[in-house]
C-alpha cells in the first residue's frame, strides 16, 4: 500500500509570521509596538518591585505604627534614590504607553475621552505598583506571625510566663534579628519567602491565629 505523500516544504512560522505583519497596516504595526512595549514595560515594573524596591513597603507599615517590620540595610542613601527613581519612572512610561496605545486604537480622540483614559489608566497603575510592593510585605508579615505563634506555643509548653508587652517586645526582637542576619549573609528576601511557606503550613495544623496589635 502506498503510503502518504509527504509535502515536501514544510510551512516555515517564523516566514508565516512575517507575511502576517507584512499585511497589518501602519496603524496596527504601531498599536501592536505601543502594546508590547506596554507590556514589557509592565513586566519589568512587576520584577522591579519584587526584587528591589520592595523596602518602600516595608518603610510605610513601620510608620503605620508596624514596630516589628524590618527594614534592609541597604535601603538608603543613594541605592534608595536610584530604586524610587526608577520605580515612577517605569511607571511614567507604562502610563505614556497606554495612553499612546488607548488614543491610537480608539475611535473617539476627543481631550474628553483622552482624559477619561489617563485616570483610568493612572488608577489601574497605581494599584498594579501597590501589589507588587506590598507582596514582600504579606511574605514579613506571615514571616513574623509565624515567629510570634510559635514563640507563644514554646513558652507556654515551658510554663513561662510574660507580659503581654514583654512578649510582643520578644517576638519583634526575634523576627528582627532573623531578618537581619539573613540580610547580611545575602539571603533576605529568601528567607522572607521560606518563613511564608512555614506560616501558611502551620495555618492549616492550627488555622486560628490570635490577632496581634502592633
Amino acid at each position: 500500500m502506498a503510503g502518504k505523500e509527504i509535502p515536501d516544504t514544510v510551512p516555515d512560522w517564523k516566514e508565516t509570521s512575517m507575511n502576517a505583519l507584512s499585511q497589518l497596516t501602519a496603524q496596527e504595526h504601531r498599536a501592536l509596538l505601543l502594546g508590547c512595549g506596554f507590556v514589557l514595560t509592565l513586566l519589568i515594573h512587576a520584577y522591579w518591585c519584587h526584587n528591589v524596591a520592595y523596602p518602600r513597603a516595608f518603610e510605610k507599615h513601620l510608620k503605620n505604627g508596624k514596630p516589628w517590620v524590618y527594614i534592609p540595610l541597604r535601603w538608603k542613601g543613594m541605592y534608595k534614590s536610584q530604586a524610587l527613581f526608577f520605580e515612577r519612572i517605569l511607571l511614567l512610561v507604562a502610563l505614556g504607553l497606554g495612553l499612546a496605545l488607548t488614543h491610537q486604537l480608539s475611535n473617539s480622540h476627543s481631550p474628553a475621552a483622552l482624559s477619561v483614559a489617563l485616570i483610568v489608566l493612572a488608577v489601574a497603575l497605581f494599584r498594579w505598583n501597590s501589589m507588587w510592593l506590598s507582596f514582600r510585605y504579606r511574605q514579613q508579615e506571615d514571616a513574623y506571625f509565624h515567629l510570634h505563634d510559635s514563640l507563644r506555643e514554646k513558652l507556654a509548653s515551658e510554663g513561662k510566663d510574660y507580659t503581654e508587652t514583654a512578649f510582643r517586645n520578644l517576638a519583634a526582637y526575634q523576627h528582627q534579628h532573623l531578618l537581619r542576619k539573613a540580610d547580611e549573609g545575602g539571603h533576605l528576601t529568601l528567607t522572607l519567602k521560606q518563613q511564608a511557606k512555614l506560616s501558611r503550613e502551620h495555618r492549616k495544623t492550627h488555622p486560628l491565629r490570635e490577632p496581634v496589635e502592633s
